[in-house]
């Protein structure tokens, strides 16, 4: 499975696409994160959303997951252009598997303004003995701002890594506007082999 995106070993991996295809959603559309016994940011994306027609249409999954007895993980995010469109936290982790949580919002604000928002993604493990459970993990989204912006499916989660498939799409369309969209990512892992991912809710986490 680490063929899928290549030269990546082991364990957990978490992809990003974006799939509309306007000038206005900018760097590298599609990729993949280090895996998590080697973290590694995905390649660069950057969002400059405005006045001008279209907007960014993103999607996430869990591209493959082996975690193992004996360690947790959590998915990071992190913005690093810094313009004042990107509002927020703009560097937060999820809770960890033991501990499960959202990362800390983050707000992009973007418009006709210079400057834009840099995103990156990557998952991470630790240790911990107390894990004595195999398990399957996707990854949650939420938009919690609700303007007319944000357009597309506000809460959704990927496919469990035992059955990789992406998150229904998102779409940013930030422009002059008033309003903005917040943002929050859930690294969502259950016990391998139970069933629970049937009765799970498909659109927020289980955990």
């Amino acid at each position: 499975m680490e063929n899928i995106c290549p030269s990546k070993a082991v364990v957990s991996t978490q992809s990003t696409g974006e799939v509309e295809g306007s000038s206005q959603c900018q760097g590298t559309r599609s990729s993949c994160s280090g895996w998590s016994s080697r973290p590694r940011w995905t390649e660069y994306y950057r969002d400059d959303t405005d006045g001008r027609s279209g907007g960014c249409t993103y999607k996430w999954k869990i591209e493959a997951s082996r975690p193992r007895i004996g360690y947790e993980y959590r998915l990071c995010f992190q913005e690093t252009e810094g313009s004042s469109q990107c509002q927020g936290t703009r560097s937060s982790c999820t809770g960890w598997m033991t501990t499960p949580g959202w990362t800390a919002p983050f707000r992009d604000d973007t418009d006709d303004r210079g400057g834009g928002c840099a995103y990156y993604w990557k998952v991470e493990q630790r240790k911990n003995a107390a894990v004595d459970d195999k398990a399957i993990c996707r990854v949650c989204f939420k938009e919690t701002e609700g303007s007319s912006q944000c357009q597309g499916v506000r809460n959704t989660c990927s496919g469990w890594s035992s059955a990789p498939a992406w998150t229904k799409p998102f779409r940013d369309d930030t422009d002059d506007r008033g309003g903005g969209c917040h943002y929050s990512w859930f690294l969502d892992c259950i016990p391998a082999g139970v069933g629970m991912e049937n009765i799970c809710p498909s659109d927020t986490p289980c955990s």
